[in-house]
């Protein structure tokens, strides 16, 4: 990962300029979106019953038609998926196409997801021409562990984004539960968090300012200069107030201390960066496989796929569906299996076309979200309003009794409806390994630096 940093401004400007910026979602209004999907609830999840052990798959940029679109339609169960052609606002008729297995390079900031929600794909940078590959779906064959999650455990076809932010405001929101005012565009390019000296937006509209990409800790530690953030707690800190295990997994390769990406969440939040930011707390995915076929899983797992096998823009679908397999197979065949809770969702929209208008102005486009568990409804489709990634931290809230995290942690809906604690547990399915063409992993390899460090 590069340290150099150009200035911010100028990084911004590259994104969609900062006039952009500033006609965007107002930063902490995400909770007004948490608020109007609590008023869908029916059924709270309540804690001691069998889940002990919640598993958070944090894969990148992808909404829910253009992951799960075709999988809804083919399921025997269907959920809410859209494949046809899509008009755009200048009545120009774009064709669905199948998205190739190199996920095309459109942005992804703010600005391009209002630009999606307004129905001007074809203004989205990466998205001008025909065919629109942000207009677009994957064939389930491309993803053939997902597609067999989702058709055999249930499937949320009503998640949405907490709002309008990118990659370093959603994994901010995911540790945190909240945007803690931070704009919703990533950083300068170079290193996020704690460990650097970058700036993101933040603040309220008109009257954003440039701030240190870290929060500090209760005694204002933490940034490299300086700085108006306040200091939020984290759910790693909540499951240790309750006596509980947690642990990020991240890499793909043993180390001797923990991988450092622009990904990484504990290194956002001074707490972690200074106190956990060790191989206890934050390993590799392959400790997690140990960890998983040994039944010694912590409390709460939260996987942060290495840039390779994450599917953001210009990696594999196909070699981040083997990750997910990989991953979800060690439980199934582990000990924890039958107290186990997965949840795989996408941290923003990519930006690809999503057919469902946001139930509130304050959220963002829809997600994919498959829930694995042997108390997963079977073939189940939750369609209550939920939010990404509140309603997950929710779910680890109610089941292990936590004290609320935020505001908008505590007002959204909790899956409850995807799970049937009564029902015979589910049994485990086999996963597949497909093979990646060598030429694919080349291009890739060369698209690489173009995007390693991301500023939409």
């Amino acid at each position: 990962m590069r340290r150099g940093k150009p200035s911010a401004l100028a990084a911004l400007a590259l994104a969609g300029g900062l006039a952009a910026v500033t006609a965007g979602l107002t930063p902490g209004t995400e909770q007004g979106a948490a608020v109007a999907a609590q008023s869908y609830v029916s059924a709270v999840i309540a804690p001691g019953g069998p889940i002990t052990h919640v598993v958070i798959m944090y894969q990148e940029n992808h909404t829910f038609d253009d992951v799960l679109g075709a999988v809804c339609q083919a399921r025997t169960n269907p959920c809410n998926g859209y494949t046809d052609p899509v008009t755009l606002h200048n009545g120009t008729v774009a064709q669905n196409v199948v998205e190739p297995d190199l996920v095309p390079n459109s942005a992804h900031d703010p600005h391009s997801q209002r630009l999606g929600l307004a129905g001007k794909w074809n203004k989205i940078l990466g998205c001008h021409d025909a065919p629109y590959y942000c207009v677009s779906h994957v064939d389930p064959a491309n993803i053939p562990n997902l597609a067999t999650y989702a058709d055999t455990y249930s499937v949320s076809d009503a998640t949405f984004a907490a709002g309008q932010a990118a990659s370093f405001v959603a994994h901010v929101s995911l540790g945190a539960g909240t945007f803690d005012r931070f704009a919703g565009w990533n950083p300068a390019p170079g290193l996020w968090g704690c460990e650097a000296h970058d700036d993101a937006l933040w603040g309220r509209r008109k009257h954003l300012t440039l701030q240190p990409s870290c929060v500090p800790d209760q005694q204002g530690r933490g940034p490299y200069r300086e700085s108006k953030v306040a200091y939020v707690p984290t759910i790693m800190q909540r499951m240790e107030e309750a006596g509980l295990s947690w642990h990020i997994y991240e890499g793909r390769k043993k180390l001797d201390q923990p991988e450092l990406s622009n990904f990484s969440i504990c290194p956002y939040f001074y707490w972690c960066y200074n106190k956990r930011y060790k191989l206890q707390y934050d390993s590799s995915d392959q400790e997690f496989v140990h960890r998983a076929g040994n039944g010694s899983l912590p409390n709460l797992s939260i996987l942060i796929p290495d840039f390779n096998v994450s599917q953001h823009n210009t990696t594999s679908m196909g070699k981040g569906d083997n990750y997910i397999g990989d991953m979800v197979s060690a439980v199934m065949n582990g000990p924890d299996w039958d107290s186990t809770a997965i949840f795989i969702t996408y941290d923003d929209c990519g930006c690809f076309y999503d057919h469902v208008t946001p139930p509130s102005h304050r959220m963002g486009m829809r997600n994919p979200m498959v829930i694995i568990s042997p108390w997963a409804k079977p073939q189940g489709t939750d369609s209550t309003p939920a939010i990404q990634p509140y309603s997950m931290l929710a779910f680890t809230e109610h089941v292990f009794g936590l004290a609320p995290l935020s505001k908008e942690v505590d007002t959204s809906y909790d899956y409850a409806n995807s799970f049937d604690f009564g029902q015979k547990p589910l049994a485990g399915v086999p996963a597949v390994h497909q093979r990646i063409p060598k030429a694919e992993l080349e291009e890739i390899a060369k698209l690489r630096p173009s995007v390693i460090d991301d500023p939409t």
